[in-house]
Parts: C-alpha cells; sequence; structure tokens
C-alpha cells in the first residue's frame, strides 16, 4: 500500500501547535494596523467589557474581537446590522486554529471616508512641520483688537462675548460671519480670515464654532485652510466645537482652545495678568524709589559723621608731619644743582597751602555738595522714567476699552437680546434695537 511506502522525514514533520504558531506569526507580520469594512453581525458582550462579533459582506465572514480597553474609547455603541470601518490586526486564536481581526478602532461607515482622510491630512502636514512648536507666535500680552471668525448666530459667539463681559475684558472685539458647516463654507472662512489677515490694527484671531460631528466640523479641517492659518502673521486661536473634537486647524494655530468659552478666558486672562504686573511694577518701583532713598541718606549721614570727626587739630598735626619731611629732604638734596631745589621748594609750597584746613573743609563740603546734588538729579530722573512708563501703561489699558472707544464719537448697536448687530443686513431683521453712547443708552424701533 502507499501509505506503507512513505515514511515522513522527521526534522519536516511539525506538530499542530507548532503550524498554528507559524501560520500566526506569518498573519501577524504581514497583516498589522489593516483597515476592514463591513456589516457587524453575531455580536456578543462579555461582562469583562470584550466584544465579540463578525465582520461581514456579501462573500465571506471574518471573525473579530475589540477588547474592552479600546471599546471603551469609542465614540458609539457597537450594533448588529451597522456598517464600519475596522483598524486592527489579524492573529491567530491558537486552541481553534482559527484566524481572526483584533480591532483597535471602529469607525461607522458614514464617517468612516472622512475620519481617514483626516488621518491622511495630519500625518501629511505634519510631516511638513506645519504644526511643529518653533512656527507657534506667542499670543499678544495686551491685544487690543481681536477678529472672532464664526456664526454670528451660533451659540460659540455668544458663550464668547458673554465670558469675556464676565470678566471685563476691555478690548475691541469684530465678528467676522461666516458660515461654519455645509456648503460654501470652508470658502467663506477662508475669505474672511484672507480679509482679517489683509486688515489694519487687529492683535489676534480667533475663529470658532460649537460642537459637532465629523462632517459637521469638516470645514476645520480642510487643508487649505490649515495651511492658510499656520501661515498667517497675526497670533491664531483656534477654539472649535468640545473638549473632545479635534481638528486640523487646532494643530495649525498657534494655540488651541477646547471650546469657545475657553476662548474667550485665555483671551482675558491676558489683561488679568497684564494687569498684575501693572500693580507689581508700581508696588516694586515704590518700594525701590524708597530703598534707593534709605540708602542715599544713610551715606550723606555716614559721610558727614566722617567730616565731623577729622577736628582741625588734628588735621594741623598732619600738615606739620608733612613739613617736617619736606624739610628733610630739601637739607639732604642741598648739594643738588640750586635751579632744581628752588623747582622742588616752590612746588613744595603749593601743597602745604592746599593741606590748610581751611581749604581741606571747603573742598570736602564742595565735594558733598556736588555728590548731594547728583544724587538728587539721578533719584529725579529715575522716579520721572517709572513714572512714564507706568503712565504709558495705563494709558494704553484706558484707550483699548469699550468706554473709550464710544467717547471717540462710536456706538455700540444691540438687538433686544444684547446680541451685537454689526451689520445693515442683521438690522433689517430686528424691529428693535439699542444704540450704546459713551453718555447712555437709546432705543430706536423700525417704522410700522
Amino acid at each position: 500500500m502507499l501509505d506503507s511506502l512513505i515514511t515522513p522525514p522527521p526534522e519536516q514533520v511539525l506538530k499542530v501547535t507548532a503550524l498554528t504558531r507559524l501560520i500566526k506569526g506569518q498573519l501577524e507580520e504581514n497583516f498589522s494596523r489593516v483597515w476592514v469594512k463591513g456589516e457587524v453581525s453575531n455580536l456578543r458582550k462579555q461582562s469583562s467589557g470584550h466584544l465579540y462579533f463578525s465582520l461581514k459582506d456579501a462573500g465571506s465572514q471574518l471573525p473579530c474581537a475589540l477588547f474592552a480597553r479600546d471599546a471603551a474609547r469609542q465614540s458609539f455603541e457597537l450594533q448588529d446590522g451597522i456598517e464600519v470601518f475596522l483598524l486592527g490586526d489579524v492573529s491567530v486564536f491558537e486552541p481553534h486554529g482559527r484566524y481572526q481581526l483584533i480591532a483597535k478602532i471602529v469607525i461607522q461607515s458614514g464617517e468612516g471616508r472622512l475620519q481617514l482622510k483626516y488621518e491622511r491630512l495630519k500625518r501629511k502636514l505634519a510631516a511638513e512641520g506645519l504644526f511643529d512648536a518653533d512656527h507657534k507666535k506667542p499670543l499678544p500680552a495686551l491685544p487690543r483688537k481681536i477678529a472672532v471668525i464664526t456664526s454670528p448666530t451660533g451659540a460659540a459667539i455668544q458663550d464668547f462675548l458673554r465670558i469675556l463681559r464676565r470678566r471685563n475684558f476691555v478690548g475691541e472685539v469684530v465678528i467676522f460671519p461666516a458660515k461654519v458647516q455645509g456648503n460654501g463654507a470652508a470658502k467663506e472662512v477662508g475669505a474672511m480670515f484672507k480679509h482679517v489677515v489683509a486688515s489694519d490694527g487687529f492683535d489676534l484671531i480667533v475663529i470658532t464654532r460649537g460642537g459637532g460631528s465629523i462632517e459637521d466640523l469638516w470645514v476645520f479641517n480642510e487643508e487649505a485652510l490649515a495651511r492658510e492659518v499656520a501661515a498667517c502673521s497675526l497670533p491664531v486661536i483656534s477654539a472649535i466645537g468640545h473638549e473632545i473634537d479635534t481638528v486640523l486647524t487646532d494643530y495649525a494655530a498657534d494655540k488651541r482652545a477646547e471650546t469657545p468659552s475657553g476662548a474667550a478666558e485665555l483671551i482675558s486672562s491676558l489683561y488679568i495678568e497684564a494687569r498684575s504686573r501693572c500693580e507689581d511694577a508700581e508696588s516694586d518701583f515704590h518700594a525701590w524709589v524708597q530703598g534707593y532713598l534709605k540708602d542715599q541718606r544713610s551715606q550723606l549721614r555716614d559721610l558727614s559723621a566722617r567730616m565731623r570727626l577729622i577736628a582741625p587739630d588734628r588735621r594741623v598735626q598732619y600738615i606739620d608731619m608733612q613739613l617736617d619731611e619736606m624739610e628733610s629732604r630739601l637739607s639732604s638734596n642741598l648739594g643738588r644743582r640750586l635751579s632744581t631745589e628752588q623747582q622742588t621748594i616752590s612746588i613744595l609750597g603749593q601743597r602745604i597751602a592746599q593741606q590748610h584746613p581751611k581749604s581741606r573743609i571747603g573742598i570736602a563740603f564742595q565735594h558733598l555738595k556736588d555728590s548731594s546734588r547728583r544724587l538728587e538729579h539721578a533719584n529725579d530722573l529715575t522716579a520721572s522714567r517709572k513714572k512714564e512708563k507706568l503712565q504709558s501703561l495705563h494709558h494704553r489699558l484706558e484707550n483699548g476699552s469699550l468706554q473709550a472707544t464710544l467717547q471717540r464719537g462710536y456706538a455700540l448697536i444691540q438687538n433686544i437680546d444684547n446680541a451685537i448687530i454689526d451689520r445693515a443686513s442683521l438690522a433689517k431683521k430686528e424691529l428693535q434695537l439699542k444704540a450704546r453712547f459713551h453718555d447712555g443708552e437709546i432705543t430706536l424701533k423700525k417704522d410700522s
């Protein structure tokens, strides 16, 4: 018989477990991090939190497992019958010799294509260095004029303005209205962004909107807008959606705020810090002046005390000692040339006159007066410079306030809900408006 004639080589014979592990190794090496699309069926949820199901299409089924740690990170509940994209690793369950997909990420098919596009764009722009930290510009310490690109009727701008008012923000906010969702939204946001950059006087740009699905937020994942934000000459804050929402403009911007309210808190905190720095500077300057004056007064007192300790009779004794020394030197040099000695005697005579107590006291007193005058001048100059710096900081704060803007002849137009009206087209829609001037407020009603 044929089977009696064949003897397998011992070195080529594999045990079942060995073969299964070889197959598992090949699959895991060549099929890691693969995307698969299909319909969920036979879903089983274990008490441990693990999920087991099949992913099927018209021709095949693929056993899948989603372990509890990865399942907890999903943004929706997995159900039978829904179409999904899975990202996972192909492996083999050795006890049954069955291959399966160990899922890491599950995305509903409606969002799957956009999610894949988002991931590709993110990797591409990151590889170009568009999101690098060394490209980020610092936010201005005291932003006086802020451009906000958003929907003028959305909840995001209302939250943003409410927080600024609550925290007593005194800068100017200019709203640049744009669609933030749907057809044409990307074009509008991009156009408004270019318009702000081309305008003068803005210190900061904020682009913001509320939360939503990936389709709702997709305008802020457009490659062109992300590049526009990264290349902007002005600092940009991106405040899109809620904490869990992350878009490409968040990475491209100089600063990301998790929510529109978070952006307002960030901006107003800059003003709070500036006020604190002004107060600290004023306090430090006052303490420095007091300490400096105290030190100078102490030095003057010490100098005066030293001058009083040098009595006139002690000075005369000192001069006598010098005269004795000079006389000795004259006597020892009598043999030298007469003309040289005469010149030396003349010089010594001048020195003797200069050492007279009255002359020394007069010179010291004049030095004291000169030092006092220079000290007073230095104090006045230092105090003047510090005062000018503080006045400049206070002047900038006052000029950036809403009240100062109104006093320059401007008016703030609002509807009855206190929403800011900055376009004629918006005003036409309102039956009643409020106009706020620097000295009061009036009500405007549309003629019936």
